[in-house]
């Protein structure tokens, strides 16, 4: 297995394991590291311009390939791009992970910790909005079905929020805390969108943290009555 760690820090320095891919036979192999050098020039590209720098000649000329040689590679941009992807995802795991170890909240503390997810959201979006707007346009654009590996890593974010809900009272069952999980990032999801590039406010994040806390108190408010 091939080991990349992507450039620049809003990477954090993550490394992520990268399968080999089996090259058709006849044809001379790439080096080994001609996979990592790929995925490490198009995540500086991805982290630079978004979705727009994702194309087969510009991630060769900086990963010095050949165009051949990076469809040999991924098969396809939608494929490798996925691959940048799950980095994004992983990224975000590991960082809203880190922000609720760090704050140290009790578990009982649903409420706080809620709110320390959705400020570690905003510094993500902040530090690497190339990349998690990459990841959202491409997901609005390719809607059929995707590969299960990569839902399976949009799904661990979701389930980051149903482990905080569980000690709220009227979360026992692990589909309401699904519906309540998807809810609460949707809502969250866009007052940032939203808040976060308008100038109309001096302290955007400011602004936003204020919007969210009025949600996510009336979120448990409710849920605590009805429990």
């Amino acid at each position: 297995m091939n080991v990349v760690r992507l450039p620049g820090p809003e990477y954090q320095g993550r490394m992520t394991d990268i399968h080999d891919q089996t090259r058709p036979r006849g044809r001379p192999a790439l080096a080994p590291e001609a996979r990592n050098e790929a995925l490490v020039a198009a995540g500086a590209l991805l982290a630079e311009q978004g979705l727009k720098g994702m194309k087969a000649r510009t991630i060769a000329a900086r990963a010095g390939l050949s165009v051949g040689s990076i469809y040999k590679l991924f098969g396809d941009i939608d494929d490798l791009i996925r691959e940048l992807n799950v980095l994004t995802y992983r990224d975000v795991a590991l960082h809203h992970h880190d922000a609720l170890a760090a704050a140290g909240l009790d578990a009982a503390d649903v409420h706080g910790r809620l709110m320390v997810l959705a400020r570690a959201y905003i510094d993500f979006i902040i530090n690497n909005d190339a990349r998690w707007r990459a990841l959202l346009t491409f997901n609005r654009r390719n809607t059929g079905e995707a590969p299960r590996y990569y839902t399976q890593h949009e799904d661990q974010l979701f389930h980051i929020i149903t482990d905080v809900l569980e000690p709220a009272p009227g979360f026992a069952e692990p589909a309401a805390r699904e519906t309540a999980a998807r809810a609460i990032w949707a809502a969250v999801h866009g007052i940032v969108l939203i808040v976060l590039p308008n100038a109309r406010y001096d302290d955007p994040v400011a602004t936003a943290m204020t919007q969210i806390e009025m949600i996510v108190g009336a979120f448990i408010r409710d849920a605590a009555a009805h429990r």
